[in-house]
């Protein structure tokens, strides 16, 4: 079993080679996530979700392993994102230029950060700035003071801001993942996304958990049939609420993160950003399917 390493910021992961067209071309040349989000037209955010598109995203230095490689692209498995049909990680196709080619792990004892602000500029070994890192990150740490964190990264070593690792939020977990949701507020949906970037409805509790250290599944399927359930009456912020087709009895389609006054924090669907709403939301009401909970 090979095992390579992300060496961009983030890295999407494709149904197909053969599903990125024209519209895609710049990401792929420069693995700038930002700059491709805000160049999509509506027409190509609905492209991505209805043809199932991207089916996730990699973070820098997620580990994946290397099924096979196809011209210019891998397919992978992302470890570190659960799929109850693959014990492997979560499969797709990503560039292999933004894989390393090789997995070298330390010698000796060490220990991780995660970085849980939105972004954080990771800088060289010279303190220039390489590439800004999206919230989520994982990275291994060799040395460390009141200011600065060394790391070790794909692309050598580094240095971040001890400031990044440091959550700064009080409560329970509940209450921190609510807070970190509101940061999400107004950011654009993008099917398949796990960054501040742009996240879908999965996605976003998915690096709100991941950000705290909690591992959970990565689609809203998976994550209803394995939380902690919770019944209506004991909701508390944190909480997710999943909603399903056939009213509430089918297949799960959303999923949301419970905000306390009967309200939720969600990526709607392609052309909206994540917003504050009422769970009695005439589309989603009839198809309230149940609560889980992770953080407990």
């Amino acid at each position: 079993m090979e095992i390579r390493r992300i060496k961009v910021a983030t890295a999407l992961v494709w149904a197909t080679p053969t599903t990125s067209n024209r519209a895609d071309q710049a990401y792929l040349k420069t693995g700038d996530l930002t700059t491709w989000v805000k160049a999509l037209k509506p027409v190509d955010q609905i492209r991505l979700a209805d043809q199932n598109v991207i089916v996730t995203e990699a973070l820098f230095n997620d580990r994946v392993v290397l099924d096979r490689i196809e011209g210019n692209w891998a397919h992978v498995f992302v470890k570190r994102q659960a799929n109850r049909q693959e014990r492997r990680g979560y499969p797709g196709w990503v560039p292999l230029n933004q894989l390393t080619t090789q997995d070298e792990e330390l010698a000796y004892p060490t220990t991780t950060v995660r970085l849980v602000q939105l972004t954080t500029p990771l800088l060289d070994d010279d303190r220039q700035p390489v590439m800004d890192l999206p919230m989520g990150t994982i990275l291994t740490t060799v040395a460390q003071d009141a200011d600065w964190i060394q790391v070790v990264t794909p692309l050598g070593k580094g240095w971040i801001t001890a400031q990044a690792a440091q959550l700064g939020i009080s409560g329970d977990d509940g209450q921190r993942l609510l807070t970190l949701a509101q940061h999400f507020l107004d950011t654009p949906y993008l099917w398949g996304g796990i960054t501040p970037a742009g996240v879908d409805c999965s996605g976003l509790v998915y690096a709100l958990h991941r950000a705290l250290g909690y591992t959970i599944p990565r689609d809203a399927q998976d994550q209803f049939a394995n939380g902690y359930p919770i019944a209506p009456e004991e909701l508390v912020a944190g909480d997710l609420v999943f909603f399903a087709q056939d009213h509430g009895t089918g297949t799960i389609h959303h999923v949301g993160l419970y905000a306390g006054n009967g309200q939720m924090i969600h990526a709607p669907k392609p052309g909206k950003t994540v917003q504050l709403a009422p769970l009695t939301t005439a589309e989603l009401a009839p198809e309230y399917a149940g609560a889980r909970r992770f953080w407990q």
